[in-house]
């Protein structure tokens, strides 16, 4: 059984108003099992890649957490329709105190051995945008530093005002991509299946700031696996396109130009690195 997950329309090309499809070649590379996560919602399930590469201490201790059944029963606390959906607050447990805080993890030093694929230059928020290994990215050349952009589905840890608070809380963002947050919050994973589960997440009140005051009306977390931990014969893998293949550099370029006859007023070649596809599958 192949299941195929599609970040706006696209598989294998460049998707065109008027119904043709542009065919490209790109190739596919397999999640690492250890940076595999499956979240069971009372939504149904949801896949998410971990990215150690940007955040190894954050993606180091989420692991745990999820190895010792941490998040197992905990709700969806805060969420705010076209923002945030935010999780993972285990006070209530008695045992938060034993669980360490994670220093700040922002942004990382561009080398020569971090295949960065170009999306856009003079981004209003970076100098370039681009793609690591399927993550959405931005850096700045003066500093040569690097760092995973807000997009929808990106996970992040929530924090308060220190930039070294981090936890256990975490959040999806549901909406459109809060790009001000990014270089201030540790992004470590991406849904790669299931972001339609996400978008099902109970939205919690509006003159609360979606903070539920009665969790019981809220979403929860089942279960949360890392895939090495299940059989190898009873797990999904997970394959996500490689963003630094030649066929995904022709789908960039065919959707930086857009050719098709559906536009008459043809759009600038500007590409929002948030709005590049990135397709996935997993199998059985």
């Amino acid at each position: 059984m192949i299941r195929f997950s599609w970040i706006i329309v696209l598989l294998l090309g460049c998707f065109s108003p008027g119904g043709s499809v542009v065919a490209a070649d790109p190739t596919w590379r397999e999640v690492d099992p250890d940076n595999l996560v499956f979240i069971d919602l009372t939504e149904g399930e949801v896949v998410i890649e971990l990215n150690p590469l940007f955040a190894p201490k954050t993606v180091a201790q989420f692991r745990k957490l999820v190895q010792d059944k941490f998040y197992d029963g905990l709700s969806f606390y805060r969420v705010i329709d076209g923002f945030v959906a935010q999780g993972g607050d285990g006070s209530d447990l008695g045992e938060l105190s034993l669980v360490p805080l994670i220093d700040a993890e922002f942004e990382i030093e561009m080398t020569e051995d971090i295949a960065f694929t170009l999306v856009q230059k003079q981004d209003l928020f970076a100098d370039e945008t681009g793609l690591v290994g399927g993550f959405a990215a931005a850096r700045d050349l003066a500093d040569n530093t690097l760092w995973l952009t807000h997009c929808p589905g990106v996970v992040a840890m929530a924090r308060n005002d220190s930039p070294d608070s981090n936890r256990t809380d975490f959040y999806f963002v549901i909406g459109q991509a809060p790009r001000y947050l990014d270089r201030n919050m540790n992004v470590f994973a991406r849904v790669v299946e299931g972001m339609d589960v996400v978008q099902r997440i109970r939205r919690g009140p509006v003159n609360e700031n979606g903070i539920f005051q009665d969790d019981t009306s809220s979403s929860r977390i089942r279960r949360m696996r890392l895939a090495s931990d299940i059989p190898k014969e009873e797990r999904m893998a997970a394959f996500v396109v490689d963003t630094s293949s030649k066929g995904f550099e022709q789908l960039l370029k065919s959707r930086r130009d857009r050719k098709q006859k559906f536009f008459h007023h043809k759009p600038p070649r500007v590409l929002d690195v948030c709005q590049v596809p990135i397709a996935s599958r997993t199998t059985k």
